[in-house]
């Protein structure tokens, strides 16, 4: 886990270059064979030092499955459809749904004041669900404050980050701006136990793995034994072991490990086959709207980036492409979901800021044009 950065990357660097590119993915899906993708990846790997890398693509009929390189480089061991990624901020999006599926039962609402569930912060009193799911809350990012910025090795828990965090002044009104933030899915974690009256980990197993058949993904540990965990690595002019960085740390923002396998297993969500229904999923797609009515879209060059809940998604026109990025030490991972050809792809690696490597083998598996 980095020392000056968040431990969990944002996705709008990597972005500028896919947001670029995603318009003729949505309209026109290649013809994608095991062979193309072997050849794309194979390359991109040689060229960008990347120890071990899985792609999984689900699509109408078809799904395909592939993993290349090496999990650990001291045993060499290599990588298989099992072997388990630390996968960063695409642990929101898992968040996200839990929150969701509690509003479906109404056990709660987005609309709810952190108050409610926080009393003891009534500096919070107008930050809602909604805010910490879209950016919008205006509390300042938990990576860029000490202790947690230098110290990110350590087991903080979640308590400890949000009682930090509530002595910091809002960085802007709640609704005012998006500005990404890994605090809020950590309070969001604490909001579905107080909900369910269960540990977040176990609430994420029973209730949304368990279902989908996601039974290679978990709240992370680096103490417990998983069975096929990959090791993480950096490049600079050799490949070494990627720092320690702790799992408790991120917690329901980006502790969570899994595999590219599992990951495509939430197109079952995404077309409201399983967990949600298609109001939650509008909902979670919708761009965000600021106080004063205007959508929030990130510009750049080539981009345009909305929040949706849980996600970073790519506004085309007016076309949502929910997607989701995730770095910490050692791994990346990412995905997304295009839904006018029903297609999911997610990727994993086991090196350090490798996340445009992974929109880059997406842009030449799909034969995109850039824009």
């Amino acid at each position: 886990m980095k020392t000056r950065s968040a431990c969990i990357i944002p996705a709008i660097t990597v972005l500028l270059f896919f947001a670029s590119a995603v318009y003729v993915f949505a309209e026109n899906l290649p013809q994608l064979t095991p062979e193309r993708v072997d050849e794309v990846v194979t390359k991109l790997m040689k060229e960008k030092n990347i120890p071990g890398l899985s792609i999984a693509v689900s699509m109408p009929g078809k799904t395909i499955e592939r993993n290349y390189g090496i999990a650990n480089k001291e045993h060499n061991i290599p990588l298989v459809k099992d072997s388990v990624f630390e996968i960063g901020s695409v642990s929101k999006t898992f968040t996200a749904i839990g929150i969701l599926m509690l509003q479906e039962q109404k056990k709660l609402s987005v609309t709810d004041r952190l108050t409610k569930y926080f009393p003891q912060y009534p500096q919070w009193h107008d930050i809602t669900l909604k805010h910490l799911l879209q950016h919008t809350s205006g509390i300042t990012e938990m990576t860029e404050t000490e202790p947690f910025k230098n110290n990110q090795q350590k087991d903080w828990t979640p308590r400890e980050v949000i009682a930090r965090m509530a002595a910091e002044p809002l960085d802007f009104e709640p609704g005012q701006n998006a500005v990404y933030s890994n605090v809020g899915c950590v309070i969001l974690g604490l909001v579905i136990e107080k909900v369910t009256g269960i540990s977040y980990g176990d609430f994420l197993n029973e209730r949304i793995l368990k279902p989908l058949g996601m039974s290679h993904t978990m709240l992370g540990s680096t103490s417990a034994i998983i069975p096929g965990r990959a090791s993480g690595y950096v490049y600079t002019d050799k490949l070494m072991n990627a720092p320690f960085a702790s799992l408790v740390l991120p917690y329901a923002s980006g502790g969570m490990t899994s595999t590219a396998s599992d990951l495509i297993k939430l197109t079952k969500v995404f077309t409201a086959k399983a967990l949600l229904s298609k109001r939650s999923l509008n909902d979670m797609f919708a761009p965000v709207r600021l106080n004063k009515g205007t959508e929030f879209v990130s510009t750049g060059p080539g981009l345009h980036m909305t929040f949706g809940y849980g996600l970073d998604s790519i506004v085309v026109g007016k076309r949502v492409i929910p997607a989701k990025t995730g770095g910490i030490s050692g791994f990346n991972s990412f995905f997304a979901w295009f839904p006018e050809s029903g297609t999911m792809v997610a990727l994993t690696a086991n090196l350090d800021n490798s996340l445009e490597s992974l929109v880059i083998i997406t842009d030449a598996l799909f034969e995109l044009k850039t824009r």
